[in-house]
C-alpha cells in the first residue's frame, strides 16, 4: 500500500504543480515577453506534453485511489473522487476538444493576418477568443477541482513517521 500511496501523492503533486506553474508562471511570463506569433508557436509545442501529463497523472490518481480505498467509501471519499474525475474530465476536454480548435484557429488567424484579410482576421479573432475563453475556463475548473482534492488530501494526511513505518 505504501507504493500506491507514493505513486498517488507523486502523481498529484507533479500534475498540480505542473498545472499551476504552466498557468500562473510560464504562460503569463511568455505572453508578456514574446511577440504574439512566437508565443502561440511556443505554447502549441508545449501543450501536447502538458495534456499528456494530465492524462497520465489523472489516470494514475484514479487507479491508485481505487487501490487505496477498495470499499466502504465515506462522503469525503466521494468528494475526493469527484474532484479527481472532474480534473481528468476537464483536462481531456481541453486536450481533445477545445485545444485542437484553439490551435487550428490560431494558425488560420495568423494566415489571415499575413494575407491582410481584415474581415476574416477579425472573425477568426472572435472565434479564437471564444475558444480560448472556454479553454481557460476548463483550466480554471481543473485548478479548482485540484484545490478541493488538495484540501481533503491535506486534511487526511498521515504524518511522515507513519508512512515510513509502513515502508520499513
Amino acid at each position: 500500500m505504501a507504493f500506491f500511496r507514493f505513486v498517488h501523492l507523486f502523481a498529484f503533486v507533479f500534475w498540480y504543480g505542473t498545472l499551476l506553474y504552466f498557468t500562473l508562471v510560464q504562460a503569463p511570463l511568455l505572453f508578456k515577453n514574446l511577440p504574439r506569433e512566437i508565443f502561440g508557436l511556443v505554447q502549441s509545442k508545449l501543450f501536447p506534453t502538458y495534456y499528456l501529463i494530465s492524462y497520465i497523472c489523472g489516470t494514475l490518481l484514479v487507479i491508485t485511489y481505487h487501490f487505496l480505498h477498495p470499499r466502504g467509501w465515506t462522503s469525503a471519499d466521494c468528494a475526493k473522487m469527484t474532484a479527481l474525475y472532474l480534473m481528468l474530465l476537464f483536462s481531456l476536454g481541453q486536450g481533445f476538444w477545445i485545444g485542437p480548435q484553439v490551435a487550428k484557429l490560431r494558425v488560420e488567424r495568423q494566415a489571415a493576418e499575413e494575407a491582410k484579410d481584415k474581415p476574416k482576421m477579425e472573425a477568426l479573432g472572435r472565434e479564437f477568443g471564444k475558444a480560448h475563453g472556454i479553454s481557460s475556463l476548463l483550466n480554471l475548473l481543473v485548478i479548482v477541482a485540484g484545490m478541493v482534492y488538495f484540501f481533503y488530501l491535506v486534511r487526511d494526511f498521515k504524518p511522515v513517521t507513519s508512512i515510513l513505518k509502513d515502508l520499513f
